[in-house]
């Protein structure tokens, strides 16, 4: 369904093209400003808090309040509402705000007015990077690298960008009238044309999220009013000589230029500097960057091949050139690209250390630099975040001295990756609010959504799964309209984590629903993380014989070399599903093989999981002496490098040892602080899993105020979690409330579905629940 329109007095919102129009004029807003209006517009229905616009907005919700403020005042300034008057933005006490303007019409695009949008001036005032601060998958991680080094490795530029105009200019796919040898030249026209105009000082849309756009439209050219400038080339050939034609239009006027040559690469240079020329802009030197024809030919064929998702054919053309156009530096550069796009990492980091070393000092800053965030995004695929950290560093090093805004924010992107990796979470923030500056002043509205993605997945490592989630589901419904198949894959995998915290078990199952079609168009890597995840989601709604099918499937796939950390991930989720069958001696074999060092760096919260299943599958054996001492490792190793989301799982599986070892005291005093660090960090998860072990303690113990507080705690979930309905029917019938206990109990069989759930706890029987 098209995206509406909105008017109201004498202005036009077109949410859409993120614009909004005044009689006729464009005006000038900064993103975040417009995002603010847009948000506040679709939602006029109610008070908007200001958290909840934070997040919504700026992708977090510890954004200043001057920040946001000052976006309000800039709408209310630009609408010609005061603070006083407030008859468009009202201020709701103590909450937020509301969009309270009467004349709010709400149309579709359709029937809409198309409203002339003229070019706008380059921004005098860069947009000030924002102050950014659970576990991340990490296909979500890498995904985001790849999105963000998917601003070709091969090109380079003279100089720093400036500040672009703030609506891009954006260069179609070529109309070619030709053999059918030179189809190529419909995507590798439109790159070499849009390079053209952005090294002559014209902002320019990446050219794959052009693609990206196109193809979301099922080949439809994108409205002319997502442009400042929208141009169209086409080429044909008569004879021997080629003729290039660029027709540009903006809202003011239109340009049309043409070029004619023996070789299409020329013909397209020699009309894109013309239409510079006629656009008032200076053509870039020669020295500037242009390459000799062979060579750029050479690039713009497997430009396009990566375009069109052809990898097998950008690496054809690339192997079957000639020896001396393999040596050029742009050219191995774009070899150990492709290898990184067919998910050959260690091939692709083998070439990048190649080309390294071979480039001479006086290389271009920027070409040196997007092959060392390139050698990153392999080493972090490849699990060596160390050095990918070193590379990013000096890629971000080079690039603050003199590098175009594409090729900083790939560098600070990864930087922000890393941290997040390493549980390092302000520097994470710092590193993607920089990246997201840098991708808003180069226009690359993909580059913008890869570091929403990475804020939501911030929020998950934070512990919000709530915020995450408002995040998680925006960005993937972005990238499901961009076509950007990678980074959608991505968003849903963490969408599912987050709707799992969140203790949304159906929202989870809905969600993964679709991942059999997402995985059609999937590589091996992607189809094990879909699988992985519709497998918890499986598992979360009681469904275990489809979740261990699915299971099966991602290790009998999944090669124990590659992709040893998915194994691992999967053999832990195995072993929990085989704990909760009492199947002990299996749970402790699946999760003792999940135990692996990969895992342990990369993947803390996950590697804790899976040790505190190995323990209580010990206990579950009767091998309490060895659950003991795995215990006591765990917690020796915890104290090593503390950190605080630890302290959830180490005080539980505290204090269920101890509650197996009739340490009564000390059992309930640990599960008091495994529910105080679950109670403070607020994932409804947590709370549950603490608080099914504890409240049955209580109840054995007596107990039963602190046990019923305990199950109030829980009810917020009661009805959507078997084991906090569970909770709640032991403890009705712990205080003879027999009606209750038995409804809540039908409540709990029917949630656990093939789950089986212990006996009620009684001050006689009542054990620890497993």
């Amino acid at each position: 369904m098209a995206t509406p329109i909105y008017r109201f007095g004498a202005f036009r919102l077109d949410p859409q093209a993120r614009e909004l129009i005044e009689n006729g004029a464009r005006v000038n807003l900064r993103i975040s400003t417009i995002d603010c209006l847009i948000y506040l517009v679709r939602h006029r229905d109610r008070p908007v808090g200001r958290d909840e616009l934070a997040s919504a907005v700026w992708g977090r919700v510890d954004v200043s309040e001057v920040s946001l403020t000052h976006a309000i005042m800039g709408l209310r300034r630009t609408l010609g509402d005061t603070g006083n008057d407030q008859r468009i933005i009202r201020t709701v006490p103590r909450l937020g705000y509301r969009w309270v303007h009467e004349g709010t019409i709400e149309e579709s695009p359709d029937d809409a007015a198309t409203d002339p949008a003229p070019v706008a001036p380059p921004a005098t005032e860069p947009v000030p990077p924002p102050r950014q601060r659970s576990r991340v998958p990490p296909l979500a991680v890498a995904a985001l690298i790849v999105v963000a080094a998917l601003a070709f490795a091969w090109r380079y530029f003279a100089a720093a960008e400036p500040p672009p105009p703030a609506r891009a200019a954006m260069v179609l796919p070529a109309a070619v009238e030709a053999p059918a040898d030179a189809a190529w030249l419909r995507l590798g026209l439109m790159d070499l044309v849009a390079d053209r105009l952005r090294r002559g000082d014209i902002a320019t849309a990446p050219s794959e999220t052009v693609v990206a756009l196109v193809n979301a439209r099922n080949g439809a050219a994108p409205d002319a009013a997502q442009a400042g400038l929208l141009v169209r080339p086409s080429a044909s050939l008569a004879q021997t000589t080629w003729t290039v034609r660029l027709d540009a239009a903006s809202p003011q006027r239109r340009l049309v230029v043409e070029a004619r040559d023996g070789d299409p690469i020329a013909a397209a240079r020699r009309a894109a500097d013309e239409l510079l020329i006629k656009l008032g802009r200076k053509p870039p030197d020669v020295a500037g960057g242009d390459a000799p024809l062979a060579l750029d030919t050479l690039r713009r064929r497997a430009s396009a091949a990566l375009l069109a998702g052809q990898v097998d054919l950008a690496r054809r053309l690339l192997d079957e050139a000639p020896p001396a156009l393999l040596d050029e530096p742009t050219i191995a550069v774009s070899r150990a690209q492709v290898e990184f796009y067919a998910g050959r990492y260690d091939d692709s980091r083998r070439l990048f250390e190649a080309v390294l070393e071979r480039l001479p000092a006086d290389a271009p800053v920027d070409l040196r630099a997007r092959a060392l965030s390139s050698l990153g995004a392999a080493y972090f695929r490849l699990g060596r975040v160390d050095d990918a950290a070193t590379v990013y560093a000096q890629a971000a090093r080079l690039t603050d001295a003199g590098g175009d805004a594409q090729t900083r924010a790939k560098a600070y992107s990864g930087l922000g990756a890393v941290a997040s990796q390493r549980l390092e979470l302000d520097a994470a923030a710092t590193m993607f609010g920089r990246a997201r500056t840098l991708f808003e002043l180069a226009n690359d509205m993909n580059g913008i959504a890869s570091i929403d993605l990475n804020l939501g997945l911030n929020a998950m490592q934070r512990g919000q799964p709530a915020a995450a989630l408002t995040m998680l589901r925006g960005v993937g419904a972005r990238f499901a309209e961009l076509g950007f198949h990678d980074a959608l894959i991505a968003a849903k995998v963490a969408t599912v984590d987050a709707e799992l915290a969140t203790l949304d078990a159906p929202a989870a199952l809905a969600t993964s629903d679709d991942f059999a079609r997402l995985g059609a168009q999937a590589n091996a890597r992607q189809r094990g993380e879909l699988e992985l995840a519709r497998a918890a989601a499986l598992a979360a709604n009681g469904r275990l014989r489809d979740a261990d099918a699915a299971l099966a499937h991602v290790l009998d796939a999944a090669d124990p070399h590659e992709e040893a950390m998915l194994r691992a991930r999967a053999q832990a989720l195995a072993a929990r599903l085989a704990l909760a069958r009492g199947e002990f001696a299996l749970a402790a074999t699946l999760a003792e093989a999940a135990l692996i060092a990969p895992l342990e760096k990369n993947l803390r919260p996950d590697y804790l999981a899976a040790w505190s299943t190995r323990i209580a599958a010990l206990r579950g054996a009767g091998l309490d002496a060895d659950a003991a001492a795995e215990l006591a490792r765990l917690v020796a190793w915890s104290q090593v490098d503390a950190k605080e989301s630890d302290r959830v799982a180490v005080a539980l599986a505290q204090a269920e040892q101890a509650a197996a070892e009739r340490r009564t005291d000390a059992a309930l005093a640990r599960y008091a602080d495994a529910m105080a660090a679950a109670a403070g960090r607020g994932v409804p998860e947590d709370v549950v899993a603490v608080g099914y072990a504890y409240a049955p303690a209580l109840i054995a113990a007596g107990r039963l105020d602190e046990a019923a507080a305990i199950s109030g705690r829980l009810a917020p979930w009661a009805e959507r979690d078997a084991r906090a309905a569970w909770v709640a029917a032991g403890v009705y019938a712990a205080l003879g409330q027999d009606e209750a206990a038995q409804t809540a109990l039908a409540r709990a069989r029917r949630l656990a579905a093939e789950r089986t759930l212990p006996a009620l706890a009684t001050r006689a029987t009542a054990k620890p629940a497993q």
